[in-house]
């Protein structure tokens, strides 16, 4: 039997919903449950709980890494703040009160993806790409780890930090209530500015 892979894009936004909840235990681990495949908040993400009853929203969108990440950040906020109606509703997830984990699918990584791993510690980033294997579409996931995700920097010269000026710390007062008189060295600093 001989395999024909080929690349194919998602046509829109719910087709790649649907993959992405026919590989929720890929995304998510096995013994994940299904609780609400489309939510009306922003980016319409995936509600699921893991196998240890965790909330997890999957945040996606066809193109666009950056909208994806914000719409997550933003709806899991939200899902955190409305944690005890959601527990009321979803009896899959038995009244945990576990911060929600958020996983990011995207095409490319986020810009930011770095500093934001880094600082997220409920958060998974994923790359897709969608494969038609002898005529099937499914779906390849691949996680980003901090490490090999693109700064924000990198990506755009726009971006690049500024150059850290030195902090200079004020000299304390005389007695008498004057300054003292700057240092050679220091008057040369303020004349470059």
């Amino acid at each position: 039997m001989k395999l024909r892979i080929t690349a194919a894009d998602p046509a829109d936004h719910e087709e790649l919903r649907a993959l992405l909840l026919d590989a929720a235990e890929q995304v998510v681990g096995p013994g994940c449950r299904i609780l609400e495949p489309k939510l009306r908040w922003d980016g319409h993400p995936i509600l699921l709980a893991d196998a240890g009853l965790h909330p997890v929203l999957i945040s996606f969108d066809v193109t666009q890494g950056q909208a994806a990440l914000l719409n997550g950040l933003k709806n899991v906020d939200q899902l955190s703040s409305t944690l005890a109606w959601v527990n009321q509703v979803y009896d899959a997830l038995q009244q945990q009160q576990r911060p929600p984990k958020l996983v990011v699918v995207s095409r490319e990584a986020p810009p930011g993806a770095t500093a934001v791993l880094s600082a997220c510690p409920h958060l998974a980033l994923f790359r897709y790409r969608v494969l038609k294997v002898n005529g099937e579409t499914g779906l390849w996931l691949e996680p980003i780890a901090a490490e090999n995700a693109t700064p924000a920097a990198a990506q755009s010269p726009a971006l690049k930090p500024a150059a850290s000026k030195p902090y200079v710390v004020p000299a304390a007062p005389h007695e008498d209530g004057t300054l003292p008189e700057l240092s050679d060295e220091e008057s040369a600093y303020f004349q470059q500015l």
